[in-house]
């Protein structure tokens, strides 16, 4: 499997996993209200969990988190 396939969001297959770094201000604060926010704080969600741009999938180190 190449990089590329790999940070397909498994959701909606189209849209890139994305880490908090590359997530611009408007991004960021989407990411801040979505429901895995209530079980992890934002530092942990920051270090190890990407989300797709286009469908708000959040995927963690150890699972993925539907929206």
């Amino acid at each position: 499997m190449n990089d590329q396939s790999q940070t397909r969001c498994p959701r909606c297959g189209e849209g890139r996993l994305l880490s908090w770094n590359e997530l611009d201000d408007e991004q960021r604060e989407v990411v801040r209200r979505l429901p895995a926010s209530a079980d992890y704080s934002l530092d942990e969600r920051k270090a190890t969990h990407r989300w797709c741009m286009r469908c708000w999938h959040e995927e963690s180190a150890s699972a993925p988190f539907d929206v």
